[in-house]
């Protein structure tokens, strides 16, 4: 009674270590997608000029992603157009950053030029 049941498990469990062994991660090809997405995005949003050393790092690890595949490494591929993806989207965020604070200080210089005019104005009016 209990070999039978015995048996089965048995037989499941070599099924499926055989199924594991055997099954081969699929080509990344949504997430080199992804990659590329945000890599386009990044030098959109102007992190060519505003934050070029994460831009540059996304781009090594697509191309590192894209070596991999040609290697049919689609574990190791997939691992790197995720670090890809995510290095462009900070790149992005850190231009957009760069470019909230230049804008902010530009307004914040703006604001100061007005005052210094409001205030020799009045000196003015004074005399």
């Amino acid at each position: 009674m209990n070999q039978p049941l015995f048996r089965l498990c048995a037989a499941m469990i070599l099924a499926a270590s055989v199924t594991a062994c055997g099954s081969k991660a699929p080509k990344p090809v949504s997430e080199l997608a992804l990659a590329s997405s945000a890599l386009q995005n990044a030098e959109t949003s102007g992190a060519r000029e505003y934050a070029p050393i994460e831009l540059r790092i996304a781009r090594e690890k697509k191309v590192a992603a894209d070596q991999a595949v040609a290697k049919k490494k689609y574990s190791r591929a997939r691992e790197l157009t995720v670090e890809a993806r995510v290095d462009a989207e900070l790149a992005r965020a850190a231009a957009d950053a760069e470019k909230s604070r230049l804008a902010l200080k530009e307004a914040q210089d703006n604001i100061q030029m007005i005052r210094d005019e409001a205030t020799r104005t009045s000196i003015g009016a004074q005399d």
